[in-house]
């Protein structure tokens, strides 16, 4: 259980100092090297404090390992001489303890200010991921390797252990198209990173996915989707075709040796979205072609890589209902060896089915909560989209059963929203707008904290486009204020941005009246696409609108 012992919440230990020294255990593990040089480096950016691994200096933080505490956990104490002592129950516990150390502390002018948090802190989850979407040349494929390694080091400090990715078949004629060569070292890039900072690494895509170059009579036939949440490109494989089932177990085993190194933890299977066959041998497919499918990979997978997890998602179950968690709970209570997670969500509430009566096989149970495309169209294309009020909502439904999750991202925009997912399953008990202040309190201030959480509020008010009501004025105005006392590093990073482009966007659109025009918008619209290197992004909704082009209204 989470124990925090707190000090005057965000308060702020002594004066700012110039230096700081930073002094590792002898012998230090690679996860804590790079724990010491991302805390060195954080502090050196935000306020430009010198800080030095040995001589002398203003400052002084020891580093080490001690267990005991908790797996995964962290404690923060007052060492001799005026000392801070960052102490990891294991070296994931060491550096998501660099990360609590950095979010309570501030960055000024004057230099580096120590937080005051004083305490003992341990995750009740113990799977806590991040999906990075890497399709339709969004951020996460577009974006140079070193502002994806930043960004992924960024969401380990916040508790992240995880990575799950996606391999995208749909995109590619087969696994030796140039551009899926290019795409499979991209994740294997961006794999090594999330090892470097003590992440688990899963890859994954639709159970029957195929490649462009799928034969037509191994395809699938469509499934029924009179609600439009299944997803198809065209080109998933019938599994109860005895050579589509053939070809798809190749390219499972041609998957997880594409991925040998850097060494896969989990792998993911989709039901849909994309995935899927409506034929009358595979449909409901949840409840036939799926759970034979599954287990024949998972045979695969077992004798491939005894070590490796498999996560088996329920996205879009009996959406309309066809039995499909029924036959799932049948299937598991005979044999759930070839499963070791649940995953379940849904595009609205919560299924109903694991809370009420019981998880398949009583396996682990993670969430797949959407953070990115919610409620708003193109995504993310307004800038920053924080929505604390409805991820509590839906977290509350889960009744505290989950082991964790892995929200879906698409993008930097709901930056906010990770750290409020990597809290709840840190410290399920803790409110989504307590982490919103001290998100707002690290990237931007302690002293602008507050009037931050009032600006978020107000988008989550204002989130829909046509709902965009005076409250935007107010907003745009408090923005404003907050960016004048702000430092400069502060000012102009990209997470300050994509705040102060979403409060001028609602109020340029409330003038407007919910019309794309104005060089005002047309400016915001130009500087998101930059920060998020969409300037060739698929047609898909993930672009800013274009005004006077594509994408205009």
């Amino acid at each position: 259980m989470t124990q925090l012992t707190l000090v005057q919440g965000l308060a702020l230990a002594g004066d700012a100092v110039p230096s700081v020294r930073v002094m590792m255990p002898d012998e230090p593990g690679a996860i804590t090297r790079r724990a010491v040089e991302i805390l060195s480096r954080q502090i050196g950016q935000r306020c430009g404090a010198k800080v030095v691994s040995s001589g002398e200096a203003a400052g002084l933080v020891e580093v080490g390992i001690e267990a005991g505490i908790g797996t995964e956990g962290y404690r923060i104490v007052d060492g001799p001489g005026g000392a801070v002592r960052i102490v990891g129950n294991d070296e994931r516990g060491l550096l998501y303890g660099v990360g609590r150390f950095l979010r309570s502390s501030r960055y000024d002018r004057g230099g580096f200010t120590p937080g005051a948090w004083r305490g003992t802190s341990v995750p009740r989850c113990p799977m806590r991921g991040i999906y990075l979407a890497t399709h339709f040349n969004n951020y996460y494929e577009a974006a140079s390797p070193e502002e994806l390694e930043r960004y992924v080091e960024d969401l380990s400090l916040w508790g992240f252990n995880l990575l799950m990715l996606a391999y995208p078949h749909w995109q590619y004629a087969g696994y030796n198209d140039a551009a899926a060569r290019k795409m499979t070292e991209h994740l294997r890039r961006i794999m090594r990173v999330a090892k470097q900072v003590g992440m688990r690494v899963s890859v994954g895509d639709a159970l029957n996915g195929g490649f462009t170059s799928t034969p037509q009579e191994m395809r699938c036939t469509p499934v029924p989707d009179p609600l439009g949440r299944h997803g198809n490109f065209g080109v998933n494989l019938c599994p109860s075709k005895p050579a589509a089932r053939a070809q798809l177990l190749k390219n499972w085993e041609q998957l997880l040796d594409q991925f040998a190194d850097p060494g896969l933890d989990c792998v993911t299977y989709w039901p849909y979205d994309e995935g899927g066959c409506g034929c009358p041998d595979c449909w409901p497919w949840g409840a036939r072609g799926y759970l034979s499918l599954s287990r024949a990979v998972s045979a695969l997978v077992r004798q491939q890589s005894p070590h490796v997890n498999v996560i088996l998602s329920t996205w879009t179950f009996d959406t309309p209902p066809a039995g499909e968690w029924e036959a799932l709970s049948a299937a598991l209570e005979q044999d759930k060896s070839w499963a070791d997670y649940i995953q379940a969500d849904a595009h609205e509430d919560f299924p109903r089915f694991p809370l009420e009566r019981g998880v398949p096989g009583g396996l682990p149970l993670i969430n797949f909560p959407e953070i990115s495309m919610w409620g708003q169209n193109p995504w993310g294309g307004y800038g920053a989209n924080p929505l604390p009020g409805r991820l509590q909502r839906l977290w509350d439904q889960t009744q505290r059963k989950l082991s964790g999750g892995t929200p879906y991202s698409e993008g930097i925009y709901e930056d906010i929203n990770k750290a409020i997912c990597s809290q709840f399953y840190w410290d399920p008990e803790r409110p989504a707008i307590e982490t919103v202040r001290e998100y707002a309190a690290f990237e931007y201030s302690p002293a602008v904290a507050d009037d931050v959480v009032k600006v978020v509020e107000v988008f989550e008010t204002n989130h829909r486009r046509e709902q965009i009501g005076p409250s935007a004025q107010e907003a745009f105005e408090r923005v404003k204020g907050i960016e004048a006392r702000l430092a400069p590093q502060a000012r102009e990073a990209w997470r300050w941005r994509i705040v102060y482009l979403r409060a001028l966007i609602d109020c340029e659109l409330l003038r407007t009246r919910g019309k794309l025009e104005g060089e005002p918008l047309q400016a915001a619209f130009r500087e998101l696409t930059a920060i998020y290197h969409a300037e060739h992004a698929h047609s898909m909704p993930i672009r800013p609108p274009q005004i006077g082009g594509a994408g205009s209204k």
